[in-house]
């Protein structure tokens, strides 16, 4: 006979929520920092010059730090993720660019145990783009000798984390976010869809 899924997650339910207080996590500030892996979901067609092709930013590792304070079940999240992304058009590099996001989230810990720590929450980041420095080809397709400047960003997104215990103070932290927000030039010469995911395992103490 199947078991019935509803009344398998109403135990589970169960079990999580009647964890032994000696089990549930009583650190409030988490810090961490690490590798981060920064995915562009999504590319935009754009007309430089008389030529109409495809440009996307590529996917690259750089670099996150985060600090969380919390209570037992709501904490708020401010990390900071940097790293660099080459921009292509039509296949080749024209440039590359800097990725800077400041990312603050309110995270709901459903599963608070000092060994398994998951959580999720919405984001709200402000980006913090470099300016587009131009190659050969760029500056050959473009038009433009120098670098060309961007604009800041800032929307909203949404997080999720899972962390592994490490006796009382130390973890290993991982986590994803989605931001949905996109790059473009200050002249609107250069506009792209980005929204990236950012993915990170870093790392963590807890006090």
């Amino acid at each position: 006979m199947a078991k019935n899924p509803i009344w398998t997650i109403a135990v589970c339910s169960a079990v999580i929520a009647t964890v032994p207080s000696a089990r549930a996590q009583d650190t409030h500030v988490k810090i961490y920092a690490g590798p981060a892996y920064v995915a562009p979901m999504q590319d935009s067609d754009i007309t430089l010059g008389t030529v109409t092709d495809t440009i996307k930013s590529e996917d690259h590792v750089g670099w996150n730090l985060g600090v969380e304070g919390r209570g037992k079940v709501v904490g708020v999240e401010l990390d900071y993720v940097n790293a660099d992304q080459d921009v292509k058009f039509g296949g080749s590099t024209i440039g590359d660019t800097t990725f800077s996001p400041l990312t603050a989230t309110v995270n709901f810990h459903v599963i608070p145990t000092k060994v398994v720590d998951f959580y999720f929450g919405p984001s709200y980041t402000w980006v913090n783009w470099g300016d587009i420095h131009l190659n050969a080809t760029g500056g050959t397709i473009t038009g433009s000798s120098g670098d060309l400047k961007t604009d800041s960003a800032h929307n909203w997104g949404v997080s999720l984390g899972l962390d592994f215990g490490i006796g009382k103070h130390f973890a290993i932290s991982t986590g994803l976010k989605y931001l949905n927000v996109d790059l473009q030039t200050s002249d609107g010469t250069i506009a792209t869809d980005v929204k990236p995911l950012v993915a990170r395992i870093d790392p963590a103490i807890r006090f």
